[in-house]
């Protein structure tokens, strides 16, 4: 078989596989040409979890599945990223980052799909007949060697793209029984233009050094005579005067500038009398001169709840909430599936770094 032709069934194999679990949010099982026991599993050993024995074959899918999201993303270059480790001298390299991530994920499966029954989980003949064939169109792509070396064969991914099925339908399930509501109110994102007048130098070497009282006097009155032409100017309904980011412009204020943050990062980053003084504005006024640890600042409320960043935002923490909520589960479950189980304790790391990603 030509390089060409290699490469081109090759690609079209994998494509199937990504497309597929690349939209999955878990992966889980089917109906088993195998089932997991000792005597039936076939190929070289990298792990057992519980009752489940994972194979070379089945872990290159998901190895492969997983190290394609970041070439997507992040391109080739990704496998020459190093990570430190803590804040020794040590790194980790990307490769070894997505080896223990395959790892998790199967597990995850795995723990999904012993889930399957108890949540009337499982797989219509037709379904499985579908899968059958994508897992026939696979293979059928591949050549001799390519199987011979990943231990593949079609009962194998088959259970790969089965089990995605079933445990994103157990994950599902759990989801729909325990439903995860964020409020407008908690999700609140305001934004606001912050004319801030400093009162402090940094120097290269990242020094602090405040201003005398002069300069600091210098700063107060260029706020209050900034604050003065803003008043002055929305009385006048002078539209062009009234633009505090020309005004921020005109006093050379290179930290000016209009941010988007939430209630809890507000009262964080500038203190209560600040966020007191904001939350006490309408959209569209503007603040007098009121001082914080930084220096002066005069504020203009534009968006009390700023709706596009409050519904970002709440998607944001629904994820988050949904995502605590499952891992409290799966870590319940894995301990009564095999408490013993850790990465890579458990894994027969000889045979898993047989496996490359490149």
């Amino acid at each position: 078989m030509s390089t060409q032709k290699y490469n081109r069934r090759c690609t079209k194999a994998f494509i199937l596989v990504f497309a597929l679990m690349l939209t999955m949010l878990a992966t889980g099982c089917g109906k088993e040409k195998k089932n997991n026991s000792e005597e039936a599993y076939t190929g070289t050993l990298v792990f057992t979890y519980g009752d489940n024995y994972v194979t070379k074959g089945e872990v290159y899918i998901y190895l492969r599945t997983i190290s394609q999201r970041y070439e997507n993303q992040y391109g080739k270059a990704v496998w020459e990223t190093n990570f430190p480790l803590n804040d020794a001298d040590e790194t980790r390299s990307m490769e070894e980052i997505v080896k223990e991530e395959t790892i998790d994920e199967i597990v995850k499966v795995k723990t999904l799909v012993a889930q399957a029954e108890t949540y009337r989980i499982f797989l219509t003949e037709a379904e499985e007949a579908e899968f059958e064939a994508k897992a026939k169109e696979f293979y059928d792509g591949l050549t001799d060697e390519d199987i011979a070396q990943m231990e593949i064969d079609e009962d194998i991914v088959y259970k790969v793209l089965s089990e995605n099925e079933i445990a994103k339908r157990v994950e599902e399930q759990l989801l729909l029984d325990n439903p995860v509501e964020v409020s407008d109110e908690e999700a609140r994102m305001t934004t606001f233009y912050d004319m801030y007048f400093h009162c402090y130098t940094i120097d290269e070497n990242g020094v602090v050094t405040p201003y005398t009282e002069e300069e600091k006097l210098v700063q107060y009155e260029n706020a209050l005579s900034a604050c003065s032409t803003l008043a002055t100017a929305t009385i006048d309904e002078n539209k062009e005067a009234e633009n505090i980011a020309n005004l921020a412009d005109y006093y050379k204020l290179d930290e000016a500038g209009e941010y988007t943050l939430s209630p809890d990062e507000i009262m964080s980053v500038y203190g209560e009398d600040v966020y007191n003084l904001l939350y006490s504005m309408e959209s569209g006024d503007y603040s007098t001169v009121i001082e914080s640890e930084y220096g002066y600042h005069v504020f203009q409320m534009i968006s009390l709840t700023d709706q596009k960043a409050t519904q970002a935002r709440k998607e944001t923490m629904t994820t988050e909430e949904i995502n605590a909520q499952l891992a409290e589960y799966l870590i319940n479950w894995q301990k009564k599936i095999d408490s013993e189980f850790s990465y890579p304790e458990s894994v027969d790391m000889d045979v898993y770094n047989t496996i490359t990603i490149n």
